[in-house]
């Protein structure tokens, strides 16, 4: 059983839930949610429509509207996978882990090379220990962007969970000529367990 120690708030709003596990009695610092609130595919605007509602509802932590505006917009329009990675994001953040990876699977079949499903459901499957898939979509966003800050983040964290501190470091070191404020934040949960 996991459960939350500790939350806060890191640069460009990603909200981390660093969990331990009462399994082996020690911290195992894994990332359950990474969602840049304002960086869902791109800044949200009125223009979005549906989408960016849910996207705003999102970030707002208004989860299960969210959730009830994208069912509504699949049933008028049909999936798509930026609805559905909304939708799994939003049963991720209210504990729904099942739901959210059936989800993100889903948006995964309508777009394999989605940014934010793949990364969004790595860190899940990180937090369910499958770290050598997670490992697998990340680097699959890193073949497509290779200076993807959140993805080097992610990657680092995964091989952090994985307890594979040297690869861990060099995704630091990438990570710190992208983006400083994120560096720090794999720094310190790299060594400052």
């Amino acid at each position: 059983m996991l459960h939350c120690i500790r939350n806060y708030e890191i640069s460009l709003p990603i909200r981390i839930h660093l969990l331990e596990t009462e399994m082996t009695k020690r911290t195992l610092w894994v990332v359950l949610l990474v969602v840049l609130s304002g960086f869902l595919s791109g800044p949200v605007s009125a223009a979005d429509g549906p989408l960016g509602d849910a996207r705003t509802l999102f970030a707002e932590r208004h989860y299960d509207q969210a959730i009830a505006l994208v069912k509504e917009e699949i049933k008028k329009s049909g999936e798509s996978a930026d609805l559905l990675v909304v939708m799994a994001d939003s049963h991720l953040a209210l504990e729904k882990k099942r739901k959210a990876r059936k989800l993100y699977r889903r948006a995964l079949e309508l777009d394999p090379g989605h940014t934010d499903g793949n990364l969004n459901f790595a860190m899940l499957l990180v937090a369910d220990r499958d770290r050598e898939r997670a490992i697998t979509l990340i680097q699959r966003v890193l073949t497509e962007h290779p200076d993807h800050a959140r993805a080097h983040f992610c990657l680092g964290m995964a091989y952090n969970a994985k307890a594979d501190i040297n690869d861990a470091f060099a995704q630091y070191k990438i990570l710190k000529k992208l983006d400083e404020p994120l560096a720090a934040e794999l720094y310190d949960a790299i060594f400052l367990k």
